[in-house]
């Protein structure tokens, strides 16, 4: 069968230390399995993940919900960008 190895994958995806991000339309972003904040204003919101960083730009910006490992930010999202140090 061609989608044997899915389900493998797809709880890797879930349960795994890999960052995951949802975005909700323009006004909400989650990010989960989060390892802390390195930069927070009411335009940016640069959050560490596990070999990763996502950076969240916008407008009116606040952390609705915070957790040791999900945070939730709402506003006016601009971009949401994923990158890798290297």
């Amino acid at each position: 069968m061609a989608h044997e190895g899915f389900g493998a994958a797809l709880l890797e995806d879930l349960h795994g230390d890999r960052p995951r991000v949802e975005i909700i339309g323009n006004s909400r972003v989650v990010v989960e399995n989060h390892r802390g904040i390195q930069e927070y204003d009411d335009g940016v919101l640069r959050v560490k993940c596990s070999g990763c960083e996502v950076r969240i730009t916008g407008e009116g910006l606040a952390l609705s919900a915070l957790s040791l490992d999900e945070l939730a930010v709402t506003g006016t999202i601009v971009s949401v960008e994923y990158t890798t140090g290297g």
